[in-house]
C-alpha cells in the first residue's frame, strides 16, 4: 500500500490515515485507517500535530499553496497601520512586564492609569474594535509569553466592554482584569511555562495553582475586587467544570466570565511552539461545540456574533482548496457561513465535509 507523509495544513476531509496520529508525547489521537474530517483535523492541529501519514500519494500541485500562500494576515503585516500597532504593542508589553515584575520582585504599586493608557494607545492605532483582532493575528508569530498574552487579553476585554456598551470606567476595570488575570503564572516554574508540548499530569496540576497564587499575591492590594476575582476565577466555567473551585454560573463574577472568553480565544488563535494558531472560524466552532453551558450566553453570543460578522465579504480558502468569499452568516451556526465560490453558493452549515481553513 502506498502512503504519503503530509503537512497537517494539507490534510483534507476524506483522507484516510495509513498510520496512527499521535501527539507530541506519543499519545494516540486517531487510529490508523480512520477517515479524516474537518473536526478531526482541527483536533490534530490543537494538539500540535504537524504531519500525518495518509493512504495513497498526494498530488504535488496540492502542496503549492503552502509555500505561495498570500493571506489577509500577510497583506495586513505590510501596512503602515500594522507597523504602528506592532510598535505600540511592543511598548505596552514592555510596560506590563516592568509593572508586573516590579510588583513581584520589589512590591511596587501598579500604576493602573499608565497601563490603561498603553492599551488606549494601541486601540487608537486600529480603525475599529474588530481590526484589533486582525492586528493580533499578525502579532501571533512573535511571542506567546505571559506578558504578551496579558496585553492581548486586555485588548480583547476592552473591545468586549465597548461591544457591551459598558461605561468608560467599567471598561477600564475590565481592561485591568485582562492585564492582571495571569499574574500567577509569573510565579510558576519557567521550565513548565516554556515547555514545548503537552504537560504531564504533575506539571498540569502545578499550572492549575496559578489562579490561587495570583490571587494570594494581589489579595491585599487596593484595587477593584472584580480584578482580584478575575485573577482567581478566569478558569472557572459556568457548568462547574472549571478550576480551581468548580464554581457554577451565578457564583462567577461577570468580568471573570468575559476574561475567560478572551483568555481562551487568544490562547487558541496564538501560534505556539507546539502548534499553529487556529483559524478564527475553527475557534468559533470549538466554542459552539462546547455549547453555552460552559460560558455565559450574554457574553459569548455577543463575542461570537461580532467575530463572525467581521469576516463578511472577506476572501477565504476552504479545506478542499476552493477560494471564495463569505457572503452570509448563519446565526444558528456562526462557524459555518455561506460562501460564494465561482458564482455558486456553498452553505457550510449544510455541507459538513467542507469548512473554512484560512482567511485570505
Amino acid at each position: 500500500m502506498k502512503e504519503s507523509k503530509i503537512n497537517i495544513r494539507l490534510a483534507r476531509g476524506g483522507m484516510k490515515l495509513s498510520r496512527p496520529a499521535l501527539d507530541v508525547e506519543g499519545t494516540l489521537l486517531i487510529q490508523k485507517q480512520v477517515e479524516l474530517s474537518p473536526k478531526s483535523i482541527m483536533r490534530l492541529k490543537m494538539y500540535g500535530v504537524e504531519e500525518v501519514w495518509i493512504q495513497g500519494e498526494l498530488d504535488t500541485k496540492e502542496s503549492i499553496f503552502v509555500q505561495e500562500e498570500s493571506t489577509y494576515v500577510e497583506k495586513l503585516k505590510k501596512t503602515e497601520g500594522f507597523r504602528r500597532f506592532e510598535q505600540a504593542h511592543k511598548v505596552s508589553v514592555d510596560e506590563v512586564k516592568k509593572a508586573l515584575n516590579g510588583l513581584i520582585l520589589n512590591n511596587k504599586v501598579i500604576e493602573s492609569s499608565r497601563l490603561i493608557s498603553e492599551v488606549d494607545h494601541m486601540l487608537r492605532e486600529a480603525q475599529t474594535g474588530m481590526q484589533v483582532f486582525d492586528m493580533l493575528q499578525c502579532i501571533k508569530n512573535y511571542d506567546d509569553s505571559t506578558y504578551v498574552h496579558s496585553v492581548n487579553v486586555a485588548l480583547i476585554c476592552n473591545v468586549m466592554g465597548r461591544w457591551l456598551n459598558l461605561p468608560a470606567k467599567e471598561i477600564e476595570i475590565l481592561t485591568l482584569c485582562g492585564i492582571l488575570h495571569d499574574i500567577g503564572k509569573l510565579l510558576m516554574p519557567p521550565e513548565i511555562i516554556k515547555k514545548a508540548g503537552k504537560l504531564t499530569k504533575l506539571e498540569y496540576a502545578t499550572i492549575k495553582t496559578h489562579p490561587y497564587v495570583g490571587y494570594s499575591l494581589m489579595e491585599n492590594e487596593e484595587m477593584d475586587v472584580r480584578i482580584k476575582k478575575a485573577i482567581l476565577q478566569h478558569h472557572e466555567k459556568c457548568d462547574g467544570s472549571g478550576y480551581p473551585n468548580h464554581l457554577v454560573a451565578n457564583e462567577i463574577e461577570g468580568f471573570s466570565k468575559i476574561v475567560t472568553i478572551a483568555d481562551i480565544y487568544d490562547a487558541m488563535t496564538a501560534n505556539r511552539v507546539y502548534r499553529e494558531g487556529l483559524c478564527p472560524f475553527d475557534v468559533i466552532e470549538v466554542f459552539e461545540q462546547e455549547g453555552l453551558q460552559k460560558y455565559d450566553p450574554l457574553y459569548m453570543m455577543v463575542f461570537l456574533k461580532r467575530i463572525a460578522e467581521s469576516y463578511l465579504n472577506k476572501p477565504v480558502r476552504l479545506n478542499d482548496e476552493q477560494v471564495g468569499k463569505v457572503i452570509m452568516i448563519n446565526t444558528a451556526t456562526l462557524s459555518r457561513p455561506v460562501v460564494k465560490v465561482d458564482g455558486h453558493y456553498i452553505d457550510l452549515s449544510k455541507t459538513k465535509d467542507l469548512a473554512i481553513q484560512a482567511i485570505l
